[in-house]
């Protein structure tokens, strides 16, 4: 969801492609520091190789840029999901940004906006494994071909998924950032897949869902298995506020 926001702080100049530090990188951009410091944040990404981004945090640039899930980013400093800024920026080619064509851009403008420096370690960390459950999939096969939807609302602990057309690796990764730990689809299921389901991460006592655990095996017909597996995390070795031109 797009939230608009006065203009309020400097304005950090539009800059040249050449300063990036990559091949793929944003024509102009500039970024405005937002103090509104709510928890709702818009990506949206626009015609003409266009990117606005409301409220964000250097954290969230950083998982968009990387494709990493909250838990798999280290050595933080205490601003880097505690300051907002708006950004505004575009390629120059263009063509229309996908969510996986906007990394490389991203990954630039950290570099050169942000002085980020990161680098990737594997750790060994507890995982769950997406498995099918012995009574079956509750869950429906969507045969229409259609980009995958996944609608996922979560109010005072309570989670609510529907999903059309979703790959089980898109599930799983659904799951992995509702619980804080990687998810791996074992399931064996391919193709995409219709769902719905309620539940809550950790129920209370007087609590009418089950839990995440609960819920999936009724009702998706999975299972989440805990074990230890390689975890790729990224860790931040150097990362600057953005300067003020």
């Amino acid at each position: 969801m797009k939230i608009h926001k006065p203009a309020i702080a400097a304005v950090l100049m539009l800059i040249p492609s050449c300063w990036f530090a990559s091949g793929q990188s944003f024509e102009v951009a500039s970024i405005r520091r937002n103090p509104g410091g709510t928890q709702n944040t818009g990506i949206n990404l626009l015609p003409g190789g266009r990117i606005s981004m409301t409220n964000t945090t250097l954290k969230t640039l950083i998982r968009n840029a990387y494709g990493i899930l909250s838990f798999q980013l280290a050595g933080e400093v205490g601003w880097t999901d505690g300051e907002f800024y708006d950004i505004e920026a575009r390629t120059g080619a263009g063509e229309s940004l996908s969510q996986e064509s906007l990394k490389p851009y991203l990954q630039s403008l950290l570099a050169d906006r942000f002085r980020l420096k990161v680098h990737w370690e594997t750790r060994e960390e507890n995982i769950y494994a997406l498995v099918l459950d012995q009574s079956g999939t509750k869950m429906t096969q969507n045969h229409e071909g259609k980009d995958p939807g996944m609608n996922t609302q979560k109010n005072s602990g309570r989670v609510r998924m529907k999903g059309i057309g979703v790959p089980m690796d898109i599930l799983a990764s659904n799951l992995g950032n509702q619980l804080g730990r990687i998810v791996v689809d074992k399931t064996g299921l391919t193709g995409a897949w219709d769902f719905q389901g309620t539940w809550e991460i950790e129920p209370g006592p007087d609590s009418d869902a089950p839990s995440i655990f609960t819920g999936v095996r009724e009702q998706l017909g999975l299972r989440l298995v805990s074990q230890k597996g390689p975890v790729s995390m990224l860790v931040i070795d150097q990362a600057e506020r953005p300067s003020e031109n």
